[in-house]
């Protein structure tokens, strides 16, 4: 008679033989479930899950790799990274720097279709509107930009890539070396990016890190001087304004 073994017990050498395959734990399974070759399914059904939620979150680098080749990266990712997350929604986020070494323009679709993804599902915030810059005391103010935002760093011009494939345009010839930071946010329920300047790169992260507007100004003036700072600063903030990029002052 077959021990009975623990439902936990059962479970993990269940999920285990899933991500490795061995056929000595799918001869001890098949016996302990009673279920003959039938087992081999759940193994090609979770392989096909898998590769099915990679190519939904990364469309743009599917269609630039081509079926053959994005099945290939997404089945070399799911041995060596298999889900840890309750939900499957979560899965990959490494997988853009895992198709780094064979191409970097992939890499850089997949991160931005990351991003786009992630701002699209984000926390909703209304924006501030110019009026309300009035009554914002700028000694202590805090910039804080929308939830829904990203900053992604890319070594190509995949942005433009990123475009031409979604709107399905003529993709442009592929660019390495074309670094930049993209912002990745959303207008109403619309995703949007731009490449942003190293200034406003450094404006962003100063103030998701907590940095008040007045210390932000006072790093800028010591790369220029007290009014460029100022003057540069007061753009990037309008701009925000105009983009609906800033959710409030603290």
């Amino acid at each position: 008679m077959t021990a009975i073994v623990p439902l936990a017990e059962l479970q993990r050498r269940f999920c285990a033989w899933l991500r490795e395959g061995d056929e000595d734990v799918a001869a001890r399974l098949t016996e302990t479930l009673n279920v003959g070759a039938g087992l081999s399914v759940y193994q090609n059904a979770y392989r096909v899950s898998l590769v099915e939620a990679l190519c939904e979150t990364h469309r743009r680098a599917a269609l630039w790799l081509g079926e053959a080749a994005f099945e290939a990266a997404a089945a070399r990712y799911i041995d060596a990274e298999p889900p840890s997350s309750w939900t499957i929604d979560a899965y990959g986020a490494g997988f853009p720097a895992a198709l780094r070494a064979d191409d970097p323009v992939a890499a850089d679709l997949a991160a931005i279709d990351r991003a786009v993804g992630d701002v699209f599902v984000g926390a909703d915030a209304i924006p501030v509107s110019a009026a309300a810059l009035a009554e914002v005391d700028w000694q202590t103010a805090v910039i804080r930009p929308v939830p829904a935002l990203a900053l992604v760093p890319i070594q190509t011009n995949a942005d433009a890539l990123w475009l031409a494939l979604a709107g399905e345009e003529t993709v442009p010839a592929a660019k390495n070396g074309d670094t930049a930071t993209l912002m990745v946010w959303r207008q109403g329920f619309e995703p949007v990016m731009r490449r942003a300047d190293p200034v406003e790169c450094a404006i962003l992260r100063a103030s998701l890190a907590g940095i008040g507007f007045a210390r932000i100004c006072e790093e800028l003036a010591d790369e220029s001087d007290e009014a460029d700072a100022v003057t540069r600063a007061g753009t990037v903030l309008g701009r925000w304004i105009g983009e609906g990029l800033i959710a409030d002052f603290a």
